[in-house]
């Protein structure tokens, strides 16, 4: 009856700890990094984006790449530090992955970054992200 109980208890333990495991990861809010020479260093070859959502500040980048899972891939947004001279104005940023998986499958992981810093004092910012073909209207 001891043996039941602990087993029991075990699985129990084992399932909530996978559960709090995967809450804490699937949500990471970086802030964009805002740097010149960054941002001229950087690579954004090594991935394809296949999805982009704006919500209020987060900005959440869905991205493809081989590897051999997702779990070790590292994400951080870059801006050129430039703005550019339209109305209304424009920024570039890039996204540069760490992926150190040499396996050939492919998988998709989305990063969330908080952009808020981009906006200064402006309504409105276009953003030119690297790899996306339509602009960021955000406002």
């Amino acid at each position: 009856m001891k043996s039941k109980i602990l087993i029991i208890s075990l699985f129990l333990i084992s399932i909530f700890s996978c559960e709090e495991n995967i809450v804490s990861d699937d949500f990471r809010n970086e802030s964009v990094i805002i740097d010149s020479n960054l941002y001229n260093q950087s690579e954004s070859n090594n991935y394809s984006i296949t999805n982009v959502q704006l919500n209020g500040n987060n900005l959440t980048i869905r991205i493809s790449s081989s590897g051999c899972s997702s779990d070790s891939w590292k994400a951080i947004l870059i801006d050129a530090n430039e703005i550019l001279e339209s109305y209304p104005v424009q920024r570039k940023i890039k996204l540069s992955l760490e992926n150190n998986e040499a396996c050939l499958a492919v998988f998709e992981k989305e990063f969330t970054f908080d952009i808020s810093s981009l906006k200064e004092d402006y309504d409105t910012v276009l953003l030119n992200l690297k790899g996306w073909d339509t602009q960021i209207n955000y406002n």
